[in-house]
């Protein structure tokens, strides 16, 4: 949560009499003198007002330890381990107080592009609205990770060159390893007969294209890495990018 300008304004005059009241005391004890008690607090906090104020013009000039909004559009077969990354990868975030915030493919279909289907067009469709909202939350200073399939060169290409401040990160896991994992089941349905009632037509490696990514700016092997390094390598590249 964010706080308002209402409420920032409050702690601060709330800071500033509680620090008035501290500095009073200490003085009275220390000159047994209202008169220069009040001389002293009112002296000492005008001083830290003005201190505080040249203090941020010049740390606002220094862009050292400052960060940037980042988009990270990933691309990986279904199973290859792009939301268990993008959301551990999160967590890490958020505890060094960067803003992140994760669009996983799945949830956003039923919310944002519910009245999409499968079809090629509607799977640019898809990744062209996701991109859409990471590109405006990238503008606001939010690192923010896609975590889709995004199964088409064509699209990945035109996301890059719409948003500037975005990297694509290729999750790699060859399909034999995604079919073993099958963690949603969805392969084994989409290897069923086209006729069977639990079949998955339009499935992404199985009977829809995957492009192989080209150009890509980072590339996670999960089939062969660990979970743990895989964490470390994509936090490690986007801090380097946002700093």
């Amino acid at each position: 949560m964010i706080d308002t300008s209402k409420r920032s304004l409050l702690k601060a005059v709330s800071w500033k009499i509680i620090g008035f009241f501290i500095i009073f005391l200490l003085s009275y004890v220390v000159t047994k003198s209202l008169e220069k008690t009040f001389f002293v607090a009112l002296t000492y906090h005008f001083m830290m007002l003005c201190l505080f104020y040249v203090h941020e013009k010049i740390w606002n000039r220094i862009k050292w330890g400052k960060t940037s909004g980042l988009f990270i559009q990933m691309t990986g077969l279904s199973g290859a381990g792009k939301t268990t990354l993008a959301t551990m990868v999160s967590k890490r975030l958020s505890e060094k107080g960067i803003l992140v915030e994760v669009i996983d493919g799945d949830e956003y279909r039923n919310e944002v592009c519910s009245d999409l289907g499968f079809s090629k067009e509607d799977r640019k469709e898809n990744i062209k609205r996701l991109s859409f909202i990471g590109k405006v939350l990238g503008r606001n200073n939010v690192v923010c990770i896609m975590s889709a399939i995004n199964p088409y060169d064509s699209t990945r290409k035109k996301v890059k060159e719409s948003i500037p401040d975005s990297r694509l990160v290729y999750i790699k896991c060859d399909l034999e390893e995604t079919i073993r994992r099958d963690t949603k089941g969805l392969y084994q349905r989409a290897l069923l007969p086209s006729g069977h009632r639990d079949h998955i037509p339009n499935f992404t490696g199985i009977t829809d294209s995957f492009d192989e990514p080209k150009n890509v700016d980072l590339v996670i092997e999960t089939g062969i890495m660990s979970i743990d390094s895989c964490v470390k390598k994509l936090e490690k590249y986007i801090i380097k990018q946002i700093e």
